[in-house]
């Protein structure tokens, strides 16, 4: 029955129309309800995960388990999304579940690697426990999420560069999304946060998923997104400034000052 049921769900991530029919569906629920998902180990809780996000379309994946309540069993950090209220750039909200199907679909459309996907999914799951007296704001989930991730690492051997980034989106996405408005010292103060001039690979995989994020909006495509070259010219400049012999207050302003520089160029350039 296990096998069966993840094999349906795995089937739907390789189609891009998907159709469960009838009998498998039944399957899938009879699975389910029998806790053949309680039962994985936590090294094939993650091999299959990692499957279903590394297939073609991973929101089918996704939308498989949810079709016949496993979803809640496997990753009820993801269901508990689907219903949620979110802020977005249009007049109405967007539901965060569904957000995030897109999320994923758009880390598989970008052929990004697993720990991008993973980071992709988990990123907003603190979204999921804010009280519904504040919707659509989502106060402090940063913070929820992270608890959240403790808690699936329990449940799945989550390998740690995949987790490590996930910890890095669940806090700096919205910081990042924001970053057309922070000034060139603030820029700065980030990068070292962010220990991406020593850490530039992991800080690519964030502005990748941040741009995934970005895209999953309505009218929004990979593109449009501003914040990553800009965040990209900012690394590359803090990374190119001589600091030898200064301090560290005066290396800092050192490289905001050459941060600045290199946005006020961007900006000449793109009027």
């Amino acid at each position: 029955m296990r096998d069966l049921l993840l094999q349906h769900a795995q089937e739907a991530a390789h189609q891009a129309h998907p159709r469960l029919d009838d009998q498998s569906l039944a399957t899938m629920c009879v699975a389910v309800q029998m806790g053949v998902l309680e039962r994985l180990t936590p090294d094939e809780a993650w091999s299959t995960l990692a499957s279903g996000l590394m297939a073609p379309y991973p929101a089918h994946f996704l939308e498989a388990l949810r079709a016949c309540g496993g979803l809640k069993r496997f990753l009820p950090e993801v269901d508990a999304l689907f219903g949620v209220p979110q802020l977005c750039d249009g007049p109405e909200t967007i539901d965060v579940g569904l957000h995030q199907l897109r999320v994923v679909n758009e880390t598989a459309r970008a052929e990004a690697p697993l720990d991008v996907r993973f980071a992709a999914l988990m990123h907003k799951i603190g979204m999921g426990g804010t009280l519904r007296d504040i919707w659509p704001s989502h106060y402090k989930h940063e913070q929820r999420a992270q608890t959240l991730l403790d808690g699936l690492t329990l449940r799945m051997h989550i390998p740690a560069d995949a987790l490590d980034l996930a910890r890095l989106v669940a806090d700096e996405c919205d910081r990042v999304h924001r970053a057309s408005d922070m000034r060139a010292g603030a820029i700065t103060s980030m990068l070292e946060r962010l220990d991406a001039p020593a850490r530039p690979a992991r800080f690519e995989r964030l502005l990748q998923v941040c741009t995934c994020d970005y895209a999953a909006y309505p009218g929004h495509t990979p593109a449009d997104y501003p914040k990553a070259p800009r965040l990209r010219r900012a690394l590359a400049a803090y990374r190119a400034t001589d600091v030898n012999g200064l301090d560290e207050d005066a290396a800092l302003t050192a490289r905001a000052q050459a941060v600045a520089r290199a946005l006020r160029s961007q900006e000449r350039l793109s009027s």
